[in-house]
C-alpha cells in the first residue's frame, strides 16, 4: 500500500493554527499620493484601500470571512414594508452580501482576476522554456492546466510562477497580496502588489502587477527585498500613463513593517504597515513623485463594514479620478499628450520643455 507523504489541506489548517508567525487575513487602508513635478505641477493625495490575502493561507484552506449587511427583516423599515413579501427570504434573514469568496456582493474575492497571465503548470512542466514569453501572454497553453485544481490554489501556483519569472526565486514563506477586489462585480485595479516572506516572515519578496487604465494591459515588476526596507533602481518598460515617455526610471522606496496589535476581546494579531513609493526621473530631472502608504488590521466582519461605510464603490471613485486627472493635465494644465511606447525626445513634451526653458533664459 502507497502512503502519500503530501501535506492534506487538513494537515496545513493545522499547521496554520499553531503557527503564531502566520500573517492572517488583512484589511489595509491608508492614502495614495501622486506629486506630478515637470512640466507642470500638479498633485493629489486619496484615501486608498487593499485588502490583504494571505494567498498561501487561503489556499491551504484559511477561508476568508463573508460578511453581509444585518437581516433585512430586521430594518425598521423594509421589514414592514410590502418589499418583504418580493424580497427573497434568505436574503431577508442574512442581509446583502458586502464582501464575499463565495457569491457575488459589494466587494467580492475572485481567484481568477489576478495573475492572468500564468497558468498552472503541470507537474512535469518547468518554466525554463518559457522565460521568453511576453506578460500577456499564458506561460503554458490550456491544454496544460490542471482543471480539477481548486481555484485558490491555482492562484497561489501562479504567483509562485510570477516570482520564479519576475524575481528569480519563489518565497519560502507566505505570500500575501495586497489586491483590489471587484467591486459591485466591477474589477480595476491600477496595481495589486505581491509580497513574499520567508520562515521567519522577514519580507523577501515584491510582485507589482500594474494595468495601463487606457489600454487594458499588464505588466509585472518583479524584485528581492532586503527586510523591512529596500530601495533600488529600475529601467521603465511599461507604458502607464499618456503623460509620461517610456524611456524613463523607476526609484523604487518599500518598506514593511510588522505591527503588533491587541483586539477588543485582548487577542494579539499581527499587522502589516506598509509603504510602497516610486520617484519617476528622465533627462530633465524628477517628473513624479507617486506611492502608497496603508496599515493593516485583522480582516473580520466589523473591519469591513467600518470600511465599506467609508467608501462602498472605492473601484469605480478611483476611475473617475484617474480620468478626472488626466482632464485636468490635459485641459487645464497643458500637459502634452504623449503617444504609446513615445521617447521624450520625440513627444511633443520636449519641444515644450525646450521652449520654456529658451523663454527662462531670455
Amino acid at each position: 500500500m502507497t502512503v502519500s507523504t503530501k501535506p492534506t489541506n487538513d494537515m496545513l489548517r493545522l499547521e496554520l493554527a499553531c503557527d503564531t508567525t502566520a500573517l492572517a487575513h488583512q484589511l489595509l487602508e491608508g492614502t495614495t499620493w501622486h506629486s506630478r513635478l515637470l512640466p507642470n505641477v500638479n498633485k493629489f493625495v486619496y484615501p486608498y484601500r487593499y485588502w490583504g490575502i494571505n494567498i498561501s493561507a487561503l489556499a491551504a484552506g484559511q477561508a476568508l470571512p463573508e460578511v453581509n449587511t444585518a437581516a433585512l427583516s430586521d430594518h425598521k423599515v423594509l421589514g414592514v414594508s410590502h418589499l418583504s413579501k418580493v424580497l427573497p427570504k434568505k436574503l431577508l434573514a442574512k442581509g446583502l452580501p458586502l464582501f464575499s469568496a463565495k457569491t457575488k456582493a459589494l466587494q467580492q474575492f475572485c481567484p481568477n482576476d489576478y495573475l492572468e497571465g500564468f497558468n498552472s503548470l503541470s507537474s512535469n512542466e518547468s518554466l525554463n522554456d518559457n522565460e521568453n514569453i511576453s506578460d500577456n501572454e499564458s506561460i503554458n497553453s490550456n491544454e496544460d492546466i490542471d482543471n480539477d485544481l481548486p481555484s485558490n490554489q491555482a492562484l497561489k501556483q501562479r504567483l509562485s510562477q510570477a516570482f520564479i519569472k519576475h524575481a528569480g526565486s519563489s518565497p519560502t514563506g507566505d505570500m500575501l497580496g495586497l489586491l483590489v477586489c471587484r467591486n459591485a462585480d466591477m474589477y480595476f485595479s491600477p496595481v495589486n502588489f505581491y509580497l513574499g516572506f520567508n520562515e521567519q516572515q522577514t519580507p523577501t519578496h515584491l510582485l507589482a502587477e500594474v494595468s495601463n487604465t487606457p489600454w487594458d494591459k499588464r505588466h509585472y515588476y518583479g524584485f528581492l527585498l532586503e527586510g523591512e526596507e529596500t530601495e533600488f533602481c529600475y529601467d521603465k518598460d511599461f507604458h502607464v500613463s499618456p503623460f509620461n515617455p517610456i524611456d524613463q526610471l523607476y526609484r523604487w522606496q518599500v518598506t514593511v513593517k510588522r505591527t503588533q496589535q491587541h483586539t477588543v476581546d485582548k487577542q494579539s494579531s499581527t499587522g502589516l504597515q506598509v509603504r510602497i513609493a516610486i520617484d519617476i526621473s528622465d533627462e530633465r530631472g524628477e517628473v513624479l513623485k507617486t506611492g502608497v502608504k496603508i496599515s493593516g488590521v485583522p480582516l473580520t466582519e466589523t473591519t469591513v463594514r467600518n470600511s465599506l461605510r467609508k467608501n462602498p464603490l472605492m473601484n469605480m471613485t478611483s476611475l473617475a479620478r484617474i480620468y478626472g486627472q488626466a482632464f485636468k493635465l490635459y485641459a487645464i494644465k497643458k500637459v502634452p499628450y504623449i503617444n504609446y511606447d513615445e521617447k521624450l525626445a520625440d513627444s511633443d513634451q520636449k519641444t515644450s520643455t525646450s521652449l520654456k526653458s529658451e523663454n527662462l533664459n531670455d
